[in-house]
């Protein structure tokens, strides 16, 4: 509950405090290693990447020499928050302490005793955190910078139960004209003055935690809304059950939103103690979760600055090691890419060897298809002539049909490995050759499906693969399925073009014996690493997907 009632936003104040005293320091050339360290720090600390940030600090800190003693102070100002940030506390007030005994009449002093109240809070010195709350306030520059000490001693008295002290000290500076003027730091005050008097038992609480809640409601900020659903949450846990876990679940969800896991911790609280039972085992689990999470952040930090501190160190002194790691380096880049390389030649002579065995099985197929029918044909046509009566009107016309039948199969032979068109008419191309299996007994449907196939980018090696694949399918129904209808579909998915071939056959209980009939096509598919499966029971037709990528 520290950070969301404790702090005023006080990092313009902080920023313009420090900026002042240090801006001509910062920007003298003399010392180029420091402005560049601070330029770096500086950037990475205004996207919250604090790590880097507090290497560069660290460094600029480090490019100091004894006498820089306000560029030394400005580094390590931040070094100190972002180590507060990061909850390690003691480590921040080492590094405030340090800021003091550098230069302990600086200008902006009060925030570094500011800084080392809140480090002491939240180890639970309430005694030195009151102190230096005390010193912040007496050396402040502003009347502003005084409310916000003010507003942090009351705190502290709330922390340390003393809500009488608290409320009276809150009460006066919920008057102030220039403070009610600013909602989010009047909220704040609102909001510790309610709860001190939740505490006290005065009636006028809700009326002071109700109104820090509307404000903070109005100017809609997450970290400031989690301190008044809190609140709300503790306030109604005796009175009203249900109120009370409406407000914690709205805690959690602001700190969930901003992920603050201390704030989502505090909020399981106050829902276990207003849940019912069959709720608080999975509540419970969920608390061991995120303090589990914690600590192991928290441990992590307790090493975290000190190895930065070291890789700092480490940094100034090995240029040359760094030369020798982007060697190695550029060594391993190049053992990579040797072997991407080799990686990359060894599929396509891969590939190549599968598109030369698609191509030695078309070529023996086409020499079989030669030998087995158009050879056979001929051979009978010639015997025919030789022994027949071609003067026999009959035998003269049973000739002529039969030389029909060749010039058929021989003109089939030819359109099946004919050259194909694969540049802009490819798909009227492909249509065609699938609407010539149209016949009396065969109905072919070509279709487009909801998202058309972009033939365009597709290779050409590709294009010539699918033509050749979906003819042997045509095929092979042609001679074995005994359909009546046969439905194309093409369509483009995110890598390249689907087809989808189907027909009401009468399909193949032995899918492995389909397979190997068309085998050709499968391999056809796999030379340019595309995909097809087959799908078929008896009597049910036969399915085939094809996938080819771009």
């Amino acid at each position: 509950m520290i950070f969301k009632k404790v702090h005023f936003p006080i990092f313009i104040v902080i920023v313009f405090s420090i900026f002042i005293s240090c801006n001509k320091k910062i920007e003298n050339p003399k010392n180029e290693n420091y402005n560049l360290n601070i330029e770096k720090a500086l950037s990475f600390y205004n996207k919250q990447e604090y790590d880097s940030a507090y290497y560069y600090f660290y460094k600029a800190n480090d490019a100091c020499s004894d006498q820089e003693k306000e560029r030394r102070v400005y580094a390590l100002y931040y070094l100190a928050e972002i180590q507060q940030k990061r909850c390690d506390f003691s480590g921040s007030e080492a590094t405030a302490t340090s800021i003091i005994s550098i230069l302990p009449d600086y200008k902006s002093i009060n925030t570094t005793y500011n800084l080392i109240g809140i480090s002491h809070l939240e180890q639970y010195n309430y005694e030195s955190a009151h102190k230096y709350f005390n010193l912040a306030k007496s050396t402040a520059l502003t009347e502003e910078d005084k409310l916000v000490y003010i507003n942090n001693i009351a705190y502290t008295y709330i922390e340390s139960k003393e809500y009488n002290k608290a409320g009276q000290l809150l009460l006066n500076l919920s008057k102030d004209i220039s403070l009610i003027k600013d909602k989010s730091n009047y909220a704040k005050v609102l909001d510790n003055l309610g709860y001190a008097y939740f505490k006290l038992n005065n009636p006028k609480a809700i009326d002071y935690l109700n109104q820090s809640l509307k404000i903070r409601d109005s100017i809609n900020n997450n970290s400031e809304l989690i301190a008044s659903y809190m609140d709300m949450a503790e306030y109604y846990l005796k009175s009203n059950l249900k109120l009370s876990n409406d407000f914690a679940q709205k805690a959690y969800n602001a700190a969930t939103a901003i992920n603050s896991p201390d704030d989502r911790i505090e909020a399981i609280k106050f829902l276990i103690a207003s849940s019912n039972t069959n709720e608080v085992k999975s509540l419970a689990l969920k608390q061991m979760n995120i303090s589990d999470s914690i600590n192991k952040v928290r441990q992590n930090s307790k090493t975290q600055f000190a190895k930065i501190k070291y890789d700092a160190n480490i940094a100034l002194k090995e240029s040359e090691k760094q030369k020798s790691q982007k060697q190695l380096y550029l060594s391993l880049f190049i053992f990579v890419s040797t072997i991407s390389l080799f990686v990359f030649f060894t599929i396509r002579s891969k590939n190549r060897r599968k598109l030369q065995k698609a191509t030695y099985e078309t070529e023996t197929r086409i020499s079989k298809k030669l030998h087995d029918e158009l050879a056979n044909d001929v051979f009978n046509a010639m015997t025919y002539a030789d022994t027949q009566d071609l003067n026999n009107p009959t035998n003269k016309e049973f000739l002529l049909e039969n030389l029909d039948k060749i010039y058929t199969q021989s003109r089939n032979i030819s359109k099946e490995n004919s050259q194909i068109d694969t540049g802009d008419n490819f798909e009227a191309v492909l249509k065609a050759m699938l609407s010539s299996y149209n016949s009396n007994n065969i109905n072919v449907i070509v279709k487009n499906n909801t998202a058309p196939a972009d033939w365009q980018k597709l290779k050409k090696e590709s294009k010539i693969v699918i033509y050749r694949t979906l003819q042997e399918l045509m095929v092979n129904m042609r001679k074995h399925s005994g359909c009546s209808l046969v439905v194309i579909g093409f369509e483009t998915y995110k890598k390249g073009v689907e087809i989808n071939y189907s027909d009401n056959g009468i399909g193949c209980s032995d899918l492995l014996n389909l397979k190997k009939g068309l085998q050709n096509a499968e391999n056809r598919i796999l030379s340019i690493n595309g995909t097809i499966t087959f799908e078929t029971e008896t009597n049910k037709g036969f399915k085939a997907k094809l996938k080819i990528p771009k």
